[in-house]
């Protein structure tokens, strides 16, 4: 028989063995399984980078070619607001020529006092599309970032246009990155591939690990038959991949028809606010057709590596050669530690690539370390069994010392998930926090004390017509901050100062202490709780808006009732200036944001709910696989002890003690590898708490789930020639 025949022959065997071994349809599945993820992981990392580029693209030719020369055909500048937690950019733009470039996705030059919003922003309400002006419009795709981008391009008025603080521009288009757009306020590239490579390619990886040994123990002594009956390595594995060749080929073309939607269709993603964009996803299509074909290569080349080789030793009994797993055993300290101390001597911008980098290696590690402890206990626990005549301690103590793989295979998913989780819920939980200090003034006051800026020297007529269009009883004082810092100066007419509860101040500022104005005393409370006075005088608003260049108003209504953020941006943009802010009254008399923090919050909440989902699955393919190993095993030794309790006592001291001991150690582990997050103490204990208590939960229910299916495997065993 020639070499091509042989092949053949070899992988009919091969697909042929696969469904009478061990286990073999949960390894069919499991495959499929596996490689379907792992070619959705893949190309989900690959869509991402390539969105990431397609953004970038389409913000830079959005990005003004400044020109200081007479070449200088448009006025363009941008700004920042915000919706609820949501930032964005708003830009104001101006021609100065007849034949002005029209920036990208607009089709016409809006007319003074229009403004062309994106699809997004648009239906965000009615409040929101009249902050502005009139809206007219919308911004086409080719200049958005994204279909789910907030952005707005606005004429201003002639009465609000500010040419001075414009930039001069003679187009659009530059060749670098520009600091403008949706990316600006949403998960990082950078920090986006460290965590999907941690929270999507970790479990995406241990899959394929977990379901290339499913049934291990029979395929190993039929390889290590084959090998003894003369088969070369190469016939080996010939045999193995015919073994694996159709669950991962089926895989393969259930994650082909899985991924296929996103080259026709834009699809918005749970949780985050953002959608996938069909140009940016047919853009990567050459790479995506390389993880189509390459994955399945790469889990079969995985399932012929995890495959342990056959050397003769002096038994004629036929085994496979246990591997030397001690190196994993040295190399898991050295990750561990050097993790934590890595991220105080890294560079800057090194400093999270080497915690993620380092957290994935030392979870992906600690299954090793874990099974070799739990393996290196069981000659003693078999000791106390056999001292207390206890059958089930006897027989666990036996197999636990067998070997530390099937352990470390068994306690993987737990372990890697409670890595994951736990250091998904510390990092979302150091988001919180940094959002939650930004918006504990909101909490507090709501939006009854809010800040407007302006850029425009503002005349008393001016700041009398907004206060009009805000409706009787709201008033607008000036606020300044003195050179030293430390002081705030309110400036008020008596009039205000009376309505908000306070005397009249005089020309001469006077710290404020009281105040019959709920919301203003609450601000001051705020304030003086970080050092910051508060002074209150009578004057002109408009007068010190004028006279000087860091002041700012502060919009409250009399009777204290929460203000419209929408209305008070409408009314500012159109008798203020044209690129005013308005945000709370924060602790620092700053507009407050927590865009980016609120964004990270909820990719990493995506991206770990989706490395536990898989991580589940493998779990449970793991453990199904070990239990019908269990039951066979067992199932003599049932019918010498004449009842079914042994399955039990064997489950919970081979299944529940390694483990709840895992569990233990990867919640230590993720405390110390999680120390250089900023995060406080009380929410990486409580993240870890939950995270602990559910893994033990995990753990007792695989406890009695293994002692159910091994003692149904168990009962229909009979005597056979194996």
């Amino acid at each position: 028989m020639n070499g091509g025949g042989l092949r053949r022959r070899l992988l009919r065997m091969g697909r042929a063995a696969s469904g009478a071994a061990e286990a073999g349809r949960i390894r069919f599945y499991a495959l499929l399984a596996a490689t379907a993820v792992a070619v959705l992981a893949v190309a989900g990392f690959l869509l991402a980078l390539s969105s990431f580029d397609g953004r970038t693209e389409r913000s830079a030719t959005r990005w003004p070619q400044v020109s200081d020369t007479a070449d200088a055909r448009v006025l363009w500048r941008p700004t920042v607001a915000t919706i609820g937690e949501r930032q964005y950019d708003v830009v104001y733009i101006e021609p100065l020529t007849a034949d002005a470039p029209l920036p990208p996705g607009l089709s016409r030059w809006p007319e003074r006092g229009e403004a062309v919003l994106s699809p997004a922003l648009r239906d965000a309400g009615s409040e929101v599309r009249a902050e502005y002006g009139r809206a007219v419009g919308t911004i086409a795709e080719d200049g958005l970032e994204s279909p789910s981008e907030y952005f707005a391009y606005v004429r201003p008025t002639a009465e609000r246009l500010d040419t001075k603080g414009m930039t001069k521009a003679s187009g659009f288009g530059v060749p670098w990155s520009p600091p403008l757009g949706e990316h600006l306020y949403n998960f990082g590239a950078t920090e986006f591939r460290w965590a999907y490579l941690a929270m999507v390619g970790l479990p995406a990886g241990l899959f394929v690990v977990i379901a290339a040994r499913v049934g291990a123990a029979g395929r190993d002594r039929r390889t290590a038959v084959l090998a003894a009956l003369g088969a070369s390595s190469g016939a080996r594995a010939w045999f193995t991949v015919g073994e694996a060749i159709v669950p991962v080929a089926l895989g393969a073309l259930a994650g082909t028809v899985l991924l296929a939607p996103v080259l026709v269709v834009d699809i918005p993603l749970p949780v985050v606010e953002f959608v996938s964009y069909t140009p940016d996803a047919r853009a990567a299509l050459p790479a995506l057709l390389g993880a189509v074909l390459g994955v399945p290569l790469a889990v079969l080349a995985a399932v012929l590596l995890l495959q342990p080789p056959y050397r003769p030793g002096r038994s004629t009994r036929p085994t496979a050669r246990k591997r030397n797993r001690e190196w994993m055993m040295w190399l898991f300290p050295v990750a561990l530690f050097g993790t934590v101390k890595g991220v105080d001597l890294a560079p800057y911008d090194l400093r999270l690539p080497v915690l993620a980098g380092g957290s994935v290696l030392t979870i992906a590690l600690l299954p090793v370390v874990v099974g070799a402890v739990v393996a290196a206990t069981g000659p003693a626990l078999a000791k106390a069994g056999v001292a207390r005549g206890r059958v089930g301690m006897l027989i666990a103590g036996r197999r636990l010392a067998a070997g530390a793989r099937p352990v470390a295979r068994l306690v993987a998913a737990v372990v890697i998930a409670i890595g994951l989780a736990a250091q998904g819920q510390i990092a979302i939980s150091l988001f919180t926090e940094m959002s939650d200090r930004v918006h504990a003034v909101e909490r507090q006051l709501g939006t009854s004390v809010l800040r407007v800026s302006t850029t425009l020297s503002t005349t008393h007529a001016d700041v009398a017509a907004f206060e009009r269009q805000l409706g009787p009883g709201t008033y607008a004082l000036a606020v300044t901050v003195s050179s030293e810092g430390g002081r705030l100066d309110l400036v008020g007419d008596c009039a205000a100062w009376r309505e908000l509860g306070a005397p009249c101040p005089g020309d001469r500022a006077t710290e404020l202490q009281r105040t019959g104005h709920a919301g203003l005393a609450q601000a001051v409370g705020l304030q003086r709780s970080v050092g910051v006075r508060m002074y209150a005088r009578t004057g002109d608003a408009a007068e010190t808006l004028r006279s000087s260049d860091e002041a700012s108003l502060m919009v409250l209504a009399g009777d204290g009732r929460q203000l419209s953020l929408s209305k008070v941006h409408g009314a500012a943009n159109t008798h203020l200036a044209m690129a005013t802010k308005v945000g709370v009254f924060a602790m620092t008399g700053t507009l407050g944001g927590s865009g980016e923090g609120i964004a990270a919050q909820r990719w990493l909440e995506l991206l770990s709910v989706t490395g536990v989902l898989v991580i589940v699955v493998v779990a449970g393919i793991g453990s199904v696989a070990q239990f019908i190993r269990t039951g066979r095993e067992l199932g003599p030794v049932s019918v010498l002890t004449g009842n079914g309790r042994v399955y039990y006592a064997v489950s919970g001291w081979s299944l529940l003690a390694p483990t709840v001991f895992a569990v233990c150690a990867a919640v230590l582990v993720t405390w110390y590898v999680t120390t250089p997050l900023e995060a406080d103490s009380g929410s990486r204990l409580s993240a870890l708490s939950a995270v602990g208590a559910a893994g033990l939960l995990c753990a007792s229910v695989i406890a009695w789930w293994g002692a159910r299916t091994a003692s149904s495997a168990g009962s229909v065993w009979r005597p056979r020639n194996d």
